[in-house]
């Protein structure tokens, strides 16, 4: 069986990261959803993409933002006055999804609260909770480790440890969480491959214009990857493997005949994150156990 992750909570349909967008997944039969958590300025884990206010999605009295205020320096309460439930027309996001639909009066939630709905809403819907942070500057968003311990507190707090996977790009938060309860499991992310090889990257791969600096840093040893070197272990599955994560969750063009051998080889699972529909059942012959939809009912129709 491959489930089908509703990404952000179905960024195609609904507005990334708010209730009504995990309502919908829950509604349409998705089987759990991917989302993004930081720390507020009083320590609450709350629900978002960017370690900051993303202008693209955020209304204040009605307006568009435009500073870009780091979450971190917010309580929980300044961020309930902005509202996240529309996308600004006329950027590059908006025209990413143009079927999202527009909402008005969302807030940006809470973990807990997200948890809590699930609950009441299903008995089995997961909750795939990436740990995020910023990973060449790390002071702009919340410490890895911080981050790491709020999570694994709340999900055992609300009792919501057999619906959670833990995964993220940074893998020191990874490795402090299955420090600190080693039966939630993790699937290790990892950024476009194309990032970090000789030629330059594909549009469609989103290179960031700061490539060159991506570059050195994963050279010298990617802080990220919490001391888990693919040169030190083989290949990037056997770090992942040693790192003790559950599966490796890549960009799905990273995805090939070769690279899904080999994680099956090592003992993990495989999830694949933002897969167009079309390439799903290609991706499912390949042995992917979830894929990370924007489009949950489109998926779920293909892999169904």
């Amino acid at each position: 069986m491959t489930l089908n992750i509703a990404h952000r909570g179905g960024a195609d349909l609904w507005p990334e990261n708010t209730l009504p967008a995990f309502e919908g997944a829950i509604a349409c039969g998705a089987d759990g959803a991917e989302l993004d958590v930081h720390l507020s300025a009083d320590g609450e884990l709350v629900v978002f993409h960017d370690e900051t206010l993303k202008p693209e999605i955020v209304r204040r009295n009605g307006a568009w933002i435009t500073a870009r205020t780091p979450l971190k320096s917010l309580t929980y309460a300044e961020l309930s006055a902005y509202d996240a439930g529309a996308l600004q027309p006329g950027t590059g996001y908006a025209r990413r999804h143009p079927r999202q639909a527009r909402l008005d009066g969302v807030r940006i939630p809470r973990l807990s609260e997200v948890i809590e709905l699930a609950k009441s809403r299903s008995d089995s819907f997961q909750l795939w909770i990436e740990l995020k942070t910023d990973l060449l500057h790390l002071e702009n968003g919340a410490d890895p480790e911080r981050l790491a311990e709020a999570a694994v507190t709340l999900v055992e707090r609300l009792d919501f440890v057999a619906r959670t996977v833990f995964v993220s790009f940074d893998w020191r938060a990874l490795s402090r969480a299955r420090t600190l309860n080693p039966g939630i499991p993790f699937y290790a992310t990892t950024l476009p491959q194309t990032w970090f090889g000789d030629s330059s990257p594909p549009p469609e791969h989103g290179p960031p214009p700061d490539l060159a600096a991506w570059r050195a840093a994963h050279a010298a040893g990617a802080p990220w990857e919490a001391g888990f070197y693919a040169r030190d272990h083989g290949s990037l599955q056997g770090a992942i493997k040693a790192l003790g994560a559950a599966g490796w969750f890549p960009f799905w063009p990273d995805i090939t005949a070769e690279t899904a051998a080999e994680t099956h080889a090592r003992g993990l699972k495989l999830a694949a994150w933002t897969p167009p529909v079309e390439v799903a059942q290609a991706l499912v012959r390949r042995g992917c156990n979830a894929l990370c939809s924007d489009d949950p009912v489109a998926l779920r129709n293909i892999i169904s």
